[in-house]
């Protein structure tokens, strides 16, 4: 092995990115996934008015997934930064500030509900068939407030805390229960539409109840730092931060649920109960996509941001090339089979007269075509936020959310009536993609050479960045290391190499090793099973030690 044979890869990084997925899709899905379910059955089993009226409570429903965001995608955030530079006070702090306010506003989305519902109900549709069946919906959804809240919220923080998988299987005991629920609540039983609110209320409290096992078990690295409740200005110091880094994506699909309040008003005054069939088919589909589209995004968000607090700017390409891979497939497929078959996906959400056959087809293939443009908004604006780069993230959302959509559905509407409506989506979706590239743009023209890519990084300052198996041959890479930077460095990197080889020799390792104040920073990332602190640093000296989404992180000052 020479020098040049030292090269960085990323394997490491795109073993932990594909690992993350599958549990962040089902995570994403948290909150939507059980009104994907319930549109479904109660399409087939009720009929098409109760299904409409599940989705004319989008906005309802988008409010809470905003809340989870907000709490939930913006804690874990800050967790995994913190976690990144071995901060676990600040990891901590997170963790309370987040749930303790989660708490609050649960109790008070509940009141303000209960008092409110015909108001609320009435303001969600005028026509008189749909809000009856949604009052029906509506109040078992309020009282499961709590649980809608904390449980996807607090998943998101279990994800960052090295354990996807555990966090997945939360998300799919809540929706099997559900499943399961629907189908005796609205079979045997006839509970109607109410049934299926039921039903989704039981999977998110028996969840939540397995949940608990995490943060009482000893895989858990949070724990509640109440002290912080006692000190105010930290407190608010907590809460700023947890804002401003959630803030983009819970505005974003803020701002959808006033579009989404606003569409429902126009489709039901140029479509009726035809126009909103339809809708609450696309708003399914769209449930269906955004699962891939959130998915890709909000997996490299613990990832971006633990690589971000590691000062990491290589590892950080690798997580966002892999991503904007993943989204791609996944947009292209769902295209082409929508496309292809529309038919079929309408027939999902139950039997369809001719009448509404003739406006649904149309609709899904129009508006399945912003797909792609949807997964590249989403995708930039969640890297946005994981680089700390606050203020493009809130343009994305707001320009997202609502700059485009309104106007656009205002005009295309007159010009082309209920077309013009799934012509909307496109419009909307791509017009952000443009807003994007032309903000990085100009970041990249102000900076004057400092950032030659669109991911906005600088240039890697390690004096050696490379990548190697677990079973590769010590004395070659003390050879390679030593020709570039002298035995000192070689013997510390190989006595760290060789202490953590033999944990996992099938493992895999990133290196890395940088100047600063006149001493050598060796980083090292390997993502075997958890080393022990005491026996590390009693073979390789004093170093810092901490396990980070499921890896060894090492940092060793020479």
């Amino acid at each position: 092995m020479t020098k040049n044979a030292l090269k960085r890869n990323g394997r490491i990084v795109n073993k932990k990115y594909f690992e993350y997925f599958l549990p962040t899709i089902l995570i994403a899905l948290a909150n939507n996934i059980a009104i994907m379910v319930d549109s479904i059955l109660v399409g087939n089993m009720l009929g098409s008015v109760p299904m409409a009226a599940i989705n004319v409570l989008s906005p309802v429903t988008q409010l809470y997934f905003s809340t989870t965001i907000l709490f939930g995608l913006g804690s874990s955030t800050l967790i995994s930064y913190a976690k990144g530079k071995n901060d676990k006070a600040s990891a901590d702090a997170t963790f309370t500030v987040g749930t303790t306010l989660l708490v609050l506003l649960s109790v008070v989305f509940m009141a303000v509900q209960l008092i409110f519902t015909n108001e609320i109900a009435s303001l969600l549709t005028p026509i008189d068939s749909l809000k009856s069946e949604l009052l029906k919906y509506y109040l078992p959804y309020i009282i499961g407030t709590p649980f809608s809240l904390l449980l996807p919220s607090a998943v998101h923080c279990i994800r960052s805390d090295g354990r996807p998988k555990f966090a997945s299987n939360l998300i799919i005991i809540s929706n099997a229960i559900n499943l399961i629920m629907d189908v005796v609540l609205m079979g045997p039983l006839k509970m109607g539409i109410a049934g299926s609110a039921i039903a989704t209320v039981i999977g998110n409290v028996v969840s939540f109840c397995i949940m608990l096992v995490h943060f009482f078990g000893k895989h858990n690295t949070l724990h509640f730092d109440f002290g912080i409740l006692l000190n105010m200005k930290r407190f608010l110091h907590e809460c700023a931060s947890l804002f401003t880094t959630g803030i983009s994506g819970a505005l974003g699909t803020m701002l959808i649920t006033v579009t989404s309040f606003y569409m429902n008003t126009v489709i039901q005054s140029a479509g009726g109960q035809e126009g909103m069939v339809s809708m609450s088919v696309i708003s399914n589909c769209q449930i269906f996509i955004s699962a891939f589209i959130t998915g890709a995004s909000q997996t490299m968000i613990p990832i971006v941001s633990t690589l971000l607090g590691e000062d990491d700017q290589e590892g950080i390409k690798y997580a966002m090339r892999c991503a904007i891979k993943v989204l791609l497939a996944a947009s292209l497929i769902i295209i082409l089979i929508i496309e292809i078959t529309p038919e079929g996906v309408a027939k999902l959400f139950g039997d369809k007269t001719p009448e509404e056959m003739k406006v649904i087809i149309p609709a899904l293939r129009i508006s399945a075509l912003s797909f792609l443009g949807m997964a590249m908004s989403f995708l930039f604006m969640y890297y946005f936020t994981a680089t700390q780069r606050k203020a493009m993230s809130l343009t994305v959302s707001i320009v997202n959310g609502i700059v485009l959509t309104i106007p656009f559905a205002y005009i295309f509407s007159r010009l082309f009536g209920i077309t013009g409506i799934w012509m909307t989506f496109d419009a909307a979706q791509y017009g952000t993609c443009i807003v994007i590239a032309i903000m990085i743009g100009a970041m990249i023209i102000k900076s004057k050479g400092r950032y030659k890519n669109i991911f906005l990084l600088d240039e890697p300052d390690d004096l050696l960045s490379f990548s190697v198996d677990s079973g590769a041959d010590t004395a070659e890479i003390k050879s390679a290391v030593g020709e570039k930077l002298g035995g000192a460095a070689a013997d510390a990197v190989c006595n760290l190499f060789a202490a953590v080889s033999e944990n996992d020799k099938g493992s895999l390792n990133d290196i890395r090793i940088k100047l600063e104040d006149g001493h050598y920073i060796v980083r090292f990332r390997n993502n075997s099973s958890e080393l022990d602190e005491e026996s590390l640093c009693s073979r390789c000296g004093e170093l810092e030690y901490a396990r980070v989404l499921g890896m060894n992180q090492i940092k060793k000052i020479i």
